[in-house]
């Protein structure tokens, strides 16, 4: 006869598993705040490249966690060893291919991660624990390495998660643009109420009752 679980093992029936843990949402990272978690990696020197890396391009592609972490060296670096401008990414889940742009600094930050790590083409750009890891690194250690950034820079690691990445650069554009069409194609999202709420975008008004204050 197998032997009775302890009842402290058990779970007990209706409660959740995350009861008690900060869940929701969670906060897009400003302008000066993704200044200085840069500057925290940077003053790692060589130890901070692959952090530095994963950092920028988490917020200039917005992909999510398992896609970025899918992406090889090839992905992102033409045979000449140039970083691409832009890459093209297919969602693990379904939904459209993501086209992303890489900006001068994250180019440069993955240019000197490559290099210094001396990956491969066809290799993990993001692998798993130690530099030799055959497998790319899971959502887990990159939860773990968010969390670190962000105590390391002073801000409280419970208001700030993979997700705060994804979508930093996406409020800011449509802070900027005013255009959720465009933040839409650029998150990978089929249908604009679908980016509203990833965004945490809220509206009190009734959509029939604007309509009816609005005769032409």
């Amino acid at each position: 006869m197998a032997p009775k679980t302890p009842k402290k093992a058990r779970r007990k029936k209706g409660v959740a598993w995350n009861k008690g843990l900060k869940m929701g949402k969670k906060d897009a990272l400003t302008p000066d705040q993704v200044k200085r978690i840069r500057g925290v990696l940077v003053k790692r020197n060589a130890l901070g490249f692959r952090d530095l890396a994963l950092f920028s391009a988490a917020i200039d592609t917005m992909l999510k966690g398992q896609d970025l972490l899918e992406l090889r060296v090839r992905d992102v670096q033409h045979r000449n060893g140039l970083i691409r401008s832009t890459i093209k990414v297919s969602q693990k889940r379904g939904g459209p291919p993501v086209r992303c742009a890489l900006s001068k600094p994250t180019a440069k930050a993955l240019e000197k991660w490559i290099a210094n790590s001396g990956k491969k083409p066809g290799d993990y750009l993001f692998p798993g624990r130690g530099r030799t890891s055959k497998r790319p690194m899971t959502p887990r250690q990159f939860s773990r390495l968010v969390k670190l950034w962000v105590v390391d820079a002073g801000f409280d690691p419970g208001d700030y998660g993979v997700d705060s990445l994804r979508r930093t650069k996406a409020l800011h554009i449509l802070k900027g643009t005013g255009d959720l069409q465009a933040v839409r194609a650029l998150l990978g999202h089929a249908s604009v109420e679908g980016t509203s709420r990833f965004l945490g975008l809220e509206t009190k008004s009734d959509p029939l009752e604007v309509c009816r204050a609005f005769d032409i």
